[in-house]
């Protein structure tokens, strides 16, 4: 609706009769109370889809063919033109994506709030599992299952396979209340539920280690309900502003475990067992566990004078976890009998500190000045304990001081930042920016002690005249950290008596680590980044606007032998909207992003002594690559009626390239992984039609369509590979046509 009286009404008041003055009048008397007063609407109609697609119906619910109810209404309602007021607002009726949200309260004195909403997570709807009863907390294989060492061993495998949807849904409601206090104060409290049900994909193991695990992808199932709370004091006067809060989180999960019928051969792993009882029926593993977290908070913003603000938060907040462990295995015959569980539970405690102060003031009247100093802490106080695990249900326990028997690492870390910016406006065209950054962190049970990174940072805005303007930036990032000790986390997580079985300075070379000594996690690594930035923006004429961006960032892992070694991104934006007339309207953008990462690593097995033989070495290449385009019109020559459409395409590839050492390629050759691909196409086309003052027709059709090939997912048949069973699943593929009338009441 327009905020402004159409010219041809004006005309009709100055050219026609008295009487018609009237009713014209009474026609500018409605567009008035239209802008004043608050309208409600009431949409009802049907919607079709053409087919069944999950990928299609992810998050929206429109994954079933069909028709379904159109349902959306907003009312908005004042209580005797005087501050009480009634707010609803109710959309996707028809669909497992509906939302409600209802308001009402006396404005500036209390509001009370009342929402619901629901949305499906469709993960697939082409898996298949030779299992009876996917989803449940203990699965079960079908009576005549051929067990096997490997999955061409297993003669009923695909004669077992069965199709299962793995989806979920979530569901949430809230409830909040306000409450204006006298003297600047007000309050403010809300609470929500929210529940999830159905499954998602989990990776089933059994085994540890030597090659013998194997494994299954099973249906988690899904059944978490979680609380929040949160309660706040606000504060508010020209010079002050403060707020206190509580925030609460409860989640729970109503199963501990999942437990599955092994349909791997016992022959796999070598164990005592029981006379008559096999120690490998099934296997077992936690779900989600029980937690909370509290954390009570307070910030506050004083103007000094007219030129200088200060401002900021602090927060205290505790995590707990004290949910009953699982025995070590759920197979009777590798029962722990030797060394039992050291505690029931992990009793599992982190406490967060966080404190962060501002200042923002204007020095000189063409200089700003912004400064930051932010403190991160999180103490872990969760006990150590010595745990002699059984591997994957799979293994008899681990006599003490040997490599079964680990201790938990309750890691801990404190971070600090300081960032400081000078704002020149040099003249009303140009402003200069200039910041420097600094980031210190200390880590424990980590292959580094401590870390700092450095960032200057540069940018430029300039006004050229009232058509054009653009700027430029620039940062630099430095971080350090202390010597990178693989043996660390090695040496606190296992026992003095098995750390000096491992250290031998002859060959086979021996050593305390678990990965590569030479190999850094890239976020401990030293890493130096070059981050780039341009826009530039031109308005030619008042109804065309243009828009171009540039962003770059080049990260150099420079003290890396193996692991990540660099990663560089680009991407370039271009968008486009103009107004030929009143009535036409439209927009063009287009976008494309390459992002690649190049990795090192060597192929040891069980041969150690190869960490000095460059020959294993390996290198691998990804390479992510996007480009998207989209267009848009509308045209409502009147307030009769309008149309418009809006047309995506987008394109996105990825590759990976793998380059081996002479000593690999001698004894099996890399094969190249195909590409991953996705392409989506979309075309929107909208119209209303107005049949009277109040009662519109709307009309929508999408046409989607969507494919992908992923390697990881397509053509893995059951016995594709030899320790993992195959899935059948496929990548989604789908064309779509969506329908939607509807009738628009407004009152």
């Amino acid at each position: 609706m327009t905020t402004k009286f159409q010219p041809r009404l004006v005309r009709t008041i100055l050219a026609v009769s008295i009487a018609a003055i009237g009713t014209a009048a009474w026609a500018e008397d409605d567009e008035i109370r239209e802008l004043i007063t608050p309208t409600s609407t009431v949409e009802v109609g049907m919607g079709w889809v053409s087919d069944d697609s999950f990928k299609f119906g992810d998050y929206t619910g429109l994954n079933r063919s069909g028709a379904h109810l159109i349902g959306n209404v907003e009312l908005n309602r004042r209580f005797n033109d005087g501050p009480g007021y009634f707010m609803l607002n109710a959309r996707d009726l028809g669909l497992n994506s509906r939302s409600l949200n209802i308001e009402t309260g006396e404005q500036g004195n209390y509001g009370l709030r009342l929402s619901y909403d629901e949305i499906p997570k469709l993960f697939s709807d082409s898996y298949q599992t030779p299992f009876l009863n996917p989803g449940s907390t203990n699965v079960l294989l079908p009576p005549g299952f051929v067990r096997g060492a490997a999955t061409t061993n297993m003669t009923t495998l695909n004669a077992s396979m069965r199709p299962f949807n793995v989806e979920s849904k979530r569901e949430a409601v809230g409830l909040g209340f306000a409450k204006q206090l006298p003297k600047g104060w007000d309050v403010d409290l809300r609470v929500k539920r929210e529940h999830k049900d159905g499954n998602r994909f989990i990776g089933a193991v059994i085994g540890n280690s030597g090659g013998n695990p194997r494994a299954a992808i099973l249906p988690e199932p899904v059944n978490y309900t979680t609380d929040e709370i949160e309660a706040l004091a606000r504060y508010t006067d020209k010079q002050l502003q403060m707020q206190f809060g509580y925030y609460g989180s409860f989640f729970r999960n109503q199963n501990n475990a999942l437990t599955w019928a092994n349909p791997f051969a016992s022959s796999v792993w070598v164990a005592a067992t029981t006379p008559g009882v096999s120690a490998y029926n099934q296997g077992s593993l936690a779900l989600p566990p029980d937690n909370q977290f509290h954390q009570v908070s307070a910030s506050a913003g004083y103007t000094l004078t007219k030129d200088t603000r200060v401002s900021g938060s602090f927060s205290l907040g505790r995590m707990l976890q004290n949910d009953a462990f699982l025995p070590y295995t759920v197979n009777p015959a590798l029962a722990a009998t030797a060394t039992p569980l050291p505690r029931s539970s992990l009793d599992g405690r982190i406490d967060t500190t966080h404190l962060d102060l501002k200042i923002a003031s204007k020095l000189m009247p063409k200089l700003n000045f912004h400064a930051l100093y932010r403190y991160d802490e999180r103490d872990n106080k969760t006990p150590q304990a010595t745990y002699a695990y059984i591997g994957g249900d799979s293994q008899s326990q681990a006599a003490a001081g040997l490599g079964k028997v680990r201790t938990n690492l309750p890691g801990s870390s404190t971070k600090q930042q300081i960032d400081a910016e000078f704002d020149y406006h040099y003249t009303n065209s140009t402003t200069f920016k200039l910041g420097y950054d600094y980031e210190w962190a200390k880590k424990t049970f980590e292959a580094i002690k401590d870390e700092r990174e450095h960032t200057i940072k540069a940018d430029v805005h300039q006004h050229f005249n009232d058509m054009v303007s653009g700027g430029f930036g620039y940062a630099y990032s430095d971080r350090k950290t202390s010597e990178y000790d693989a043996s660390a986390p090695f040496v606190a997580g296992f026992s003095p008596a098995y750390v000096a079985t491992q250290f031998t300075t002859t060959l086979p070379l021996n050593g305390l680590w678990d990965n590569v000594p030479a190999q850094k996690k890239f976020f401990m690594a030293p890493r130096k980044r070059d981050k780039v930035k341009a826009f530039l923006n031109i308005t030619p004429t008042e109804s065309v606007d243009l828009h171009m961006d540039v962003d770059y960032k080049d990260d150099d892992y420079h003290a890396s032998q193996y692991g990540l070694q660099r990663a560089t991104g680009w991407a370039v934006n271009l968008d486009a909207s103009f107004r030929a007339t009143d009535a036409l309207s439209g927009h063009v953008f287009t976008s494309v992003d390459r992002y690649s990462t190049g990795q090192r690593s060597i192929a040891l097995g069980g041969n150690r002594a190869a960490v000095t033989n460059p020959g294993f070495d390996w290198t691998a290449g990804i390479v992510d690559r996007t480009v998207s385009f989209g267009a848009g019109v509308r045209y409502a020559p009147a307030r009769k009626y309008e149309v418009g459409g809006d047309l995506v395409r987008a394109n996105s590839t990825g590759s990976v390239t793998v380059w081996t050492g002479p000593a690999i390629a001698a004894a099996t050759q890399a094969t190249p992984l195909p590409d991953l691909k996705t392409s989506l196409r979309r075309l929107d086309l909208f119209g209303t039609y107005k049949l009277q003052k109040d009662v519109s027709v709307k009309v929508k059709y999408i046409f989607e369509r969507f494919s992908s090939a992923d390697w990881a997912i397509d053509q893995v048949a059951p016995a594709t590979l030899a320790n993992v069973i195959g899935t059948n699943e496929t990548s989604p593929n789908y064309n779509v046509h969506f329908v939607g009338v509807s009738l628009s009441y407004q009152f």
